[in-house]
């Protein structure tokens, strides 16, 4: 029997924004957006709820809706939707849970186990291996079904520090190239470190990395009193050591600041910093710290919206000086999704022990949510990954189209729910209350909404300087 035909789900979706100018029409899936009165912006909305309404509608109402019609804000769009079936080309594998720092604000207990104190271990070789083969495999498969993959990507991370496992990290790569000669496509390595490496450490990076993201807060003394050194003292001389070599090696990276309430005012002096020290730092990314892990047991504490928002935005400014790109994880208009991350599809991260978890932020069994986030694990006997197909199925329910919380929201194709670890620890879908964070989504991407609506290609500034 022939399969059935799929359909793929449309909608139009129409929002009035408004700031200080008035409103902002804006259709998310179609990402149009207008500058309007409030009549305009009255009757668009009108017309989208209801067709029937242009009927008695005024004739330059009806230019209104005519107008908009013609730039599309009423078409249909489709929804977006998971990528379907779990066939992975990418894995993220932590080579170990222990760790030379001691982050004050740690999600994963680095260096202690977790919460629960669990055994410091290192991955067995072997669940890189099959991990590697397995996403390897599937990129050979999907390209000779006629697929547009032009590679897998193994990331390496860690509920730990990955280079405490550099004999681990030396064979992944090895054995990484081994299977991209083997089916025949390119392999992309990226990694994410505290920083604190040796000479040959960072040669290695140098010579094999194609992404490296070093976690650094941005002033010395911010570094040297959130990320000790596991013996104590400060971390800064170790990271901005290591950032200077790959700078005056021509590697370029990535700083990710965690941005606790202590800090939040000095943002823009953090990318200052910078891009004072730093020109090889290809971007900048703040995220507030989120109040779990190390960071209940310590003093730090997350800054309000309000604070993060209006200091996110002098930070812009001075980036933008200074060409640099900022970015925070909730603002993103340019994308379209119907989920934060790669969860809902089951994201492929092996943690240490060989489980199978679809958030970085979930590594360890002991973790109440590893209930939820926890759908496989490498099983020894038979030498490859065992997956619960149940779990994955939950897992694809982990989407903005589960969250009645968001469904009027403009934002909710964006953020798309926002981070499911954050905001459903320990509920379900359909209790997504949102957090703090929607305010800083909601604000931070309306600024990018206006951005794009305010700005004026060159020659069209040159023409109104003329005039």
């Amino acid at each position: 029997m022939e399969n059935a035909p799929t359909f793929r789900e449309t909608a139009v979706e129409l929002f009035a924004l408004r700031d200080e100018a008035g409103p902002i029409l804006y259709a998310p899936l179609g990402q149009l957006m207008a500058r309007v009165n409030e009549s305009a912006a009255s009757c668009a909305l009108a017309y989208a709820a209801d067709h029937a309404v242009l009927a008695k509608m005024s004739a330059d109402e009806r230019a209104v809706v005519d107008e908009l019609a013609a730039h599309g804000f009423f078409d249909e769009q489709p929804l977006p939707q998971g990528d379907g079936a779990f066939q992975p080309t990418q894995v993220t594998l932590f080579p170990t849970n222990r760790c030379n720092l001691r982050c004050s604000y740690c999600y994963a207990f680095g260096g202690e186990g977790g919460a629960s104190g669990e055994p410091l271990v290192e991955m067995d070789p072997a669940v890189a291996r099959a991990a590697i083969d397995l996403v390897a495999g599937n990129a050979r498969t999907l390209v000779d079904e006629g697929n547009d993959v032009r590679s897998f990507i193994v990331s390496i991370h860690g509920n730990g520090e990955p280079f405490c496992a550099f004999g681990l990290m030396r064979e992944i790569v090895r054995y990484g190239r081994e299977a991209s000669e083997r089916v025949g496509i390119p392999v992309v390595f990226n990694t994410a470190t505290n920083g604190v490496l040796t000479d040959e450490q960072l040669a290695f990076v140098a010579e094999n990395f194609d992404s490296v993201n070093f976690s650094f807060d941005g002033l010395p003394a911010f570094q040297d009193a959130n990320r000790p050194m596991a013996g104590g003292g400060g971390s800064f001389a170790a990271i901005d050591r290591s950032m200077r070599a790959l700078q005056e090696a021509g590697v370029p990276f990535g700083i990710r600041t965690t941005v606790t309430a202590d800090m939040v005012k000095r943002m823009p002096d953090i990318v200052a910093f910078v891009a004072d020290h730093y020109p090889a730092a290809e971007q900048i990314h703040f995220e507030p710290v989120w109040e779990c892990g190390r960071c209940t047991t310590s003093a730090d504490a997350m800054p309000g919206a309000a604070a993060f928002t209006e200091s996110y935005r002098a930070s812009l400014a001075v980036a933008r000086g200074r060409g640099m790109k900022l970015v925070y994880s909730g603002a993103r208009q340019d994308l379209v999704c119907d989920a934060f991350c790669k969860v809902g599809n089951g994201g492929f991260t092996v943690t240490p022990s060989g489980d199978v978890t679809a958030c970085y932020e979930v590594s360890y069994s002991s973790d109440p949510r590893s209930r939820r986030f926890f759908f496989g694990r490498y099983d020894v006997l038979a030498g490859r990954f065992v997956f619960d197909r149940k779990k994955l199925a939950e897992l694809a329910l982990l989407n903005v189209r589960n969250y009645p919380y968001c469904r009027d929201c403009f934002c909710k194709w964006h953020c798309a729910g926002d981070c499911a670890a954050k905001v459903l620890d320990g509920i379900a879908p359909h209790e997504h209350a949102g957090s703090s964070r929607c305010e800083v989504n909601r604000a931070l991407t309306l600024d990018q909404i206006r951005d794009k609506l305010d700005w004026n290609p060159p020659e069209e500034r040159g023409n109104a300087d003329d005039r």
